[in-house]
């Protein structure tokens, strides 16, 4: 009969303590208890360190149970996958949805309002004429000229009696010869400015800011793979450069020893950096991650702008053998600045504005979520207004680029594009030039007469070219996000 300890009854004085089971029990009465105990734990007493270390860690399991806060199940490999394959496949449609708008701001960004001002007029002009406007064209050549079978000798008895100059009736090949000279005149394709037609892969714009005519015009003249050119480049630019940029985050962070914060996605993209201990040098390593990124990727963005500006008709344009003709896989020195600039403005701006709400102005997304929401949508917009004049500049100077010796075709002849292409000298000049030199822009100088006096340039608005789709693309994904509620994901537009 085994005697019972002191460990085994409970104090009077408190009895909702326990002694804890941990270590050899330390009341051993007699020395055949002790036998006992050395006798049934074997001759190190390994049993009874056995038993102590599994209730040690069945007491730690206990401890860090955390079995009420996770799911039942973790996913399996299969569903991963298929989550991130609906990923991609979200992603792709998306990009083509917005695809054509991204086409024809990029031709109003690039295109040369120099080589336009002698074409818009007779684009504007050209037109053919209906059943209605012919007859009234015959009715006046018939007024006008009288009949070939009336004869000349024969008196005119309803001519007036004022003097007028001798005047001879043309002849019947005389009268065609003009009508057709007048036919080629009107319906003659429209020339540049040189007096040099335009090449009839190229579009005739009538307007320097319309998204709506370009789509059109490159839906008449080459269909819908048109309007969707680069379409697969855009895909493989996107995917590839948010990877790099998380990659790029996580090698920085482990370089300048930054903790590393959370990666999200969609509209709250920007909030974990305020969890950090260090957010502005968090901020820091995220900048820097998407200016590598943007670096890293310059040839394949160079690329993706080359299929957008070039007509269908040219050969080769499939993705892969574009990159293998690339003379380097690293980004131009030309481009170095532009692309710099332009990868700087979002993720400043994206992930800079929760830290500006939460920790200096006082605005919280949970305490107060319209305020927060409507100060997030006034700096996505100044982010837009802010990128333009940059993303203007960038692909002005890519196509500098691919018109220079080296990227030019193998059989080196000069690029072919939809629109005459405007001339880059440098970031501030090419602003500069687009507001003060090239083209021209009409301003209003009397309000009550309604005057306009042409001035050289585009003025500001040449710099904000495609504004309007932007605008509207916010527009779309906030809607979106007030729709589908606080989780949907806006990121994607």
């Amino acid at each position: 009969m085994s005697t019972s300890t002191s460990r085994d009854i409970p104090n009077p004085l408190r009895p909702y303590y326990r002694p804890p089971s941990i270590g050899i029990p330390q009341d051993i009465d007699a020395p055949g208890n002790m036998a006992a105990t050395m006798s049934s734990s074997g001759l190190h007493g390994s049993s009874s360190k056995n038993g102590s270390a599994a209730s040690y860690a069945s007491s730690a399991r206990d401890m860090f149970d955390y079995s009420d806060y996770l799911s039942d199940s973790s996913p399996s490999s299969v569903e991963a996958m298929k989550k991130t394959l609906d990923d991609w496949v979200y992603k792709y449609f998306s990009i083509l949805l917005a695809q054509p708008f991204d086409v024809a701001k990029t031709v109003l960004q690039v295109r040369s309002q120099d080589a336009a001002e002698g074409a818009t007029p007779a684009a504007t002009e050209v037109r053919p004429s209906g059943y209605r406007d012919s007859m009234m064209e015959w009715l006046l050549i018939a007024m006008q000229y009288p009949s070939d079978e009336s004869d000349p000798d024969e008196p005119a008895y309803f001519t007036s009696s004022a003097p007028s100059s001798q005047w001879h009736s043309p002849s019947k090949s005389q009268r065609r010869h003009a009508s057709e000279r007048d036919y080629e005149k009107d319906y003659s394709p429209p020339v540049s400015p040189k007096g040099i037609s335009i090449p009839p892969h190229q579009l005739s714009l009538k307007r320097v800011d319309s998204v709506m005519e370009v789509i059109s015009q490159l839906w008449n003249k080459e269909g819908a793979w048109g309007v969707w050119k680069a379409t697969n480049a855009t895909f493989v630019y996107s995917f590839l450069l948010q990877t790099i940029e998380q990659w790029s985050r996580g090698l920085y962070s482990a370089a300048f020893n930054v903790p590393e914060a959370a990666v999200t996605t969609g509209i709250n993209l920007s909030t974990e950096l305020l969890d950090t201990p260090y957010p502005w040098a968090s901020l820091a390593v995220a900048v820097a991650a998407a200016v590598s990124a943007g670096l890293i990727l310059a040839p394949l963005d160079l690329i993706r702008t080359k299929l957008m500006l070039t007509p269908l008709s040219s050969t080769k344009r499939s993705l892969t053998h574009n990159l293998r003709n690339l003379p380097s896989y690293l980004c131009p020195a030309p481009l170095m600045a532009p692309t710099i600039l332009h990868s700087l403005i979002t993720p400043t701006i994206h992930h800079s504005t929760p830290l500006l709400l939460r920790s200096y102005l006082g605005i919280d997304p949970v305490l107060t979520p319209t305020t927060y929401g409507i100060s997030k949508c006034l700096f996505q917009t100044t982010e837009l207004f802010l990128k333009l004049p940059f993303e203007t500049v960038l692909r002005r100077s890519q196509m500098a680029v691919l018109a220079t010796p080296p990227y030019r075709s193998e059989d080196g002849k000069r690029l072919e594009t939809i629109v005459d292409i405007g001339p880059y000298h440098g970031v501030l000049g090419t602003m500069w030039s687009i507001a003060r030199e090239e083209g021209r822009s009409s301003s209003v100088v009397s309000v009550k007469k309604g005057k306009k006096a042409e001035t050289k340039g585009q003025g500001v608005d040449g710099l904000w070219r495609g504004w309007r789709v932007g605008m509207w693309g916010l527009a779309g994904m906030w809607g979106a996000r007030a729709l589908g509620g606080s989780g949907a994901n806006g990121g994607e537009f």
